[in-house]
């Protein structure tokens, strides 16, 4: 009888897990008993500042086996989704999930479909074009991330594919061995390759709180993507830098052939001091990217681990067993870890 685990980052999500774990026990249901399938529950709870640890650890889960995971403190959904594979890298495949429930739990059922019935080693969901609503400055952003991050790349990042997959158990040994802790996840599902299968989704409506996401995390959370997975933004500062070279140049040579030929000074102050300002502050732009890259550089060379685990509770078919424990925890390298 083969495994799946559905693995849960959970961050301040007391008020969704009643409903959470509602439909997740209804799917498990479904799956045990169209797919013959061994169904176990894995939660991470990244630090959340609410009961939402204590709720988990409350319950029962249906009798089915699970394990929660709290962080020591807040180290971010890709630690979370990264300690998650790993307390669940026995299974034979692995479900990730968002807990505010905008990831439609009945999915897996598709997921699943696409593993057993058709052989692939990823199936992973993408938000519907026709159905999305968002403003067209959104969705320029988000076209131009797609573009940037993909430039010259041997293997391709879908657009509006997020952490809601299916992944079977080489996929996440692949994924596990990767060294660094500034981890892109979405990046690294796409570099690891293997046989991916993609299915549109609707997200569905917050059942309850808000997004912790604000517009400046989400620009941080773009340029560490960027600086983490790609060089192109390096690239494409050099090529701006060689066009501007070439035709200041060819500017150059107008005004020496114009002052030969007409005589008298060139006029234009007003515009030199701008292009002065331009070019500074382009210069400046391109010191903070290289500056990113360095900054990367530097907390890779650090070595600490991904995330730091503060407790853990196993939860048997009969049962919670205890299992509290404080630890330093990270992903390990291929070869025996760090």
């Amino acid at each position: 009888m083969k495994s799946l685990a559905f693995v849960i980052p959970i961050y301040n999500e007391a008020e969704n897990i009643a409903s959470l774990l509602d439909r997740l026990l209804s799917v498990a249901d479904r799956l045990e008993r169209q797919f013959a399938l061994q169904v176990r529950l894995v939660f991470i709870d990244d630090g959340s500042a609410d009961d939402s640890y204590d709720i988990l650890k409350a319950q029962d889960f249906g009798g089915r086996p699970a394990q929660i995971v709290q962080f020591s403190r807040n180290f971010g959904k890709e630690a979370a989704l990264s300690a998650g594979l790993e307390a669940a890298a026995d299974a034979d495949a692995v479900i990730l999930m968002d807990a505010d429930l905008q990831h439609p739990p009945e999915a897996a059922l598709d997921f699943v479909k696409g593993w057993l019935e058709e052989g692939y080693d990823s199936v992973y969901s993408y938000k519907d074009q026709r159905r999305k609503s968002e403003g067209a400055l959104r969705a320029l952003m988000s076209w131009l991330f797609y573009r940037t991050i993909n430039h010259g790349a041997r293997f391709v990042i879908p657009r509006d594919a997020g952490d809601f997959r299916l992944l079977t158990q080489p996929v996440c040994h692949a994924l596990l061995a990767m060294p660094e802790n500034q981890r892109f996840m979405k990046g690294l599902y796409g570099w690891v390759g293997f046989r991916q299968k993609a299915i549109p989704f609707t997200p569905e409506p917050r059942v309850a709180g808000t997004s912790s996401f604000r517009p400046a995390q989400l620009f941080a959370m773009t340029l560490d993507a960027l600086t983490s997975f790609t060089i192109a933004p390096l690239r494409f500062m050099a090529l701006f830098g060689l066009i501007i070279a070439c035709l200041s140049t060819l500017y150059g040579i107008f005004i020496v052939v114009e002052r030969l030929l007409v005589g008298g000074n060139p006029a234009g102050i007003a515009s030199v001091l701008t292009l002065i300002s331009f070019f500074g502050g382009m210069q400046m732009l391109a010191l903070g990217l290289l500056g990113e890259y360095v900054g990367k550089g530097v907390l890779e060379a650090k070595n600490r681990p991904s995330f730091i685990i503060r407790d853990r509770v196993t939860i048997n078919a009969n049962g919670p067993a205890a299992g509290a424990e404080t630890q330093v925890a990270q992903v390990p390298m291929a070869g025996g870890g760090r």
